[in-house]
């Protein structure tokens, strides 16, 4: 396979070749998949997937996978095997026609990526960013996959939180009590650039802490809304300076200490037509019972 030639996807397994994927790349989502099927089956290929050499992805520090097995590919037999960095959902849905239909036997369409001076880091970003953008998590997935020997206790436990769907502020906002750690900082991390927002792991442990309270009476769909977060965070900013120190403390105590009840009552809140908002009605119960909590 030259450069700016496409080749087809029977050509490149007559060779010995197989395709991987980028074990950081994003999930895939199962709807795009399905649609990526009806668009396959109604219209076939309409533009070449874009790939690189397993060789040089694992040279650059990412883990490279067997997009059919799943199986991490080592520098040996790397030389078999393409990467896609663009076109992962419509190979997906192109394997899942070919395994399901028996009518569908239309070719698949790979081709070197044009510039080859960027890392295929940056590479996969800009081609998310410029075609089909990347949601704040998605950004967290890159920073992870570039930075895979880095020793960063933060981008790994937003890393864990954004894998249960938790959005990028959210992720941020538990884990530090601000929206800092933003896209910029992970489009950074993308390049190699470790700003001190990611370095600083003063709230990490309290974040977690309070994760772990939260979760006993809230589940990760509530916790995630970003409501609770914010509510908390405003009291540790009404907190006197002096006991700031003992604030992480009392309100795992308190997170914990919420009735069966109460919660559910939080969980079901809804916003009135003309009155208070979900979170404000939420913000008055947890401030009621924060009041009475005596710690």
């Amino acid at each position: 396979m030259k450069r700016f030639e496409i080749v087809t996807l029977t050509s490149l397994v007559s060779e010995g070749k197989k395709i991987a994927c980028l074990s950081g790349n994003r999930d895939f989502d199962k709807k795009i998949v399905k649609t990526k099927m009806k668009s396959l089956e109604k219209c076939r290929q309409l533009m070449p997937a874009v790939v690189v050499d397993a060789t040089d992805a694992i040279n650059q520090g990412l883990e490279v996978v067997d997009f059919a097995t799943g199986d991490v590919i080592g520098k040996e037999e790397a030389v078999n095997y393409l990467v896609l960095v663009e076109g992962n959902h419509r190979y997906a849905a192109h394997c899942g026609l070919l395994a399901k239909d028996e009518k569908y036997t239309s070719e698949f369409y790979v081709m070197y990526a044009l510039n080859v001076e960027v890392t295929i880091a940056k590479m996969l970003s800009e081609i998310n960013i410029a075609t089909n953008p990347w949601k704040g998590r998605d950004f967290v997935k890159g920073a992870k996959m570039s930075n895979p020997h880095e020793e960063l206790p933060l981008l790994d436990a937003m890393n864990d939180l954004t894998k249960e769907e938790f959005s990028l502020t959210a992720a941020s906002k538990w884990l530090t009590f601000t929206p800092k750690v933003n896209k910029h900082v992970m489009d950074n991390a993308i390049n190699g650039i470790i700003l001190d927002e990611l370095k600083n792991t003063s709230g990490l442990e309290r974040g977690q802490r309070l994760l772990e309270a939260a979760k006993v009476r809230f589940m990760v769909k509530d916790i995630k809304a970003r409501t609770l977060i914010n509510w908390i965070i405003s009291k540790y900013e009404a907190t006197d300076n002096e006991e700031k120190a003992n604030f992480t403390d009392k309100m795992e105590r308190f997170l914990r200490s919420i009735s069966k009840e109460d919660a559910d009552y939080i969980k079901n809140a809804k916003g009135e037509t003309g009155g208070d908002t979900k979170e404000n009605i939420i913000n008055q119960k947890l401030t009621e019972l924060w009041g009475n909590f005596e710690g």
